[in-house]
């Protein structure tokens, strides 16, 4: 929490923590490479598995309803950085590929700190000052292999 608090002090004092940031050694890509899942739910409650495989500097996204229908794919670059304390994930160069929004793209980075806990993937987003998202923490959970799909 209290690097999340200087975070945002940061933030507030108008620093980019892009540009405050270091590039993060190859190690770091490393540890995150695989394939991640989590769960979430959709506007109607029903429950929504949601998998992000990392590989190679992008991020592809799936998610799936609860008969395992593809409701939305998209892809993004990412980059890691590190500022102090901080790992900084950042998406960019987004384009939804299926799904509500096909089609569209969204080149503005998205800056999310996160943090590895043995097979979880802990993200926070909209933390930047400018994110007009609401801050959200999200737990993905590393698959065993990119072929296992465990069940919701």
């Amino acid at each position: 929490m209290k690097q999340v608090a200087l975070l945002v002090l940061f933030l507030i004092w108008g620093g980019t923590t892009t540009f405050s940031a270091e590039p993060a050694p190859e190690e770091d890509y490393q540890i995150v490479e695989g394939k991640w899942f989590r769960m979430a739910k959709d506007g109607k409650g029903s429950p929504v598995r949601i998998e992000q495989e990392l590989s190679q500097k992008m991020a592809k996204v799936k998610a799936y309803d609860r008969h395992g229908k593809l409701i939305l794919s998209q892809q993004a670059k990412f980059r890691l950085q590190r500022m102090d304390d901080l790992n900084l994930f950042i998406y960019y160069d987004l384009e939804i590929l299926e799904g509500r929004k096909k089609g569209v793209k969204q080149k503005k980075p998205q800056l999310c700190i996160y943090r590895l806990r043995g097979d979880r993937l802990i993200v926070v987003e909209g933390m930047a000052s400018d994110d007009k998202l609401p801050s959200v923490v999200l737990v993905w959970w590393k698959m065993k292999t990119l072929n296992s799909t465990p069940e919701i």
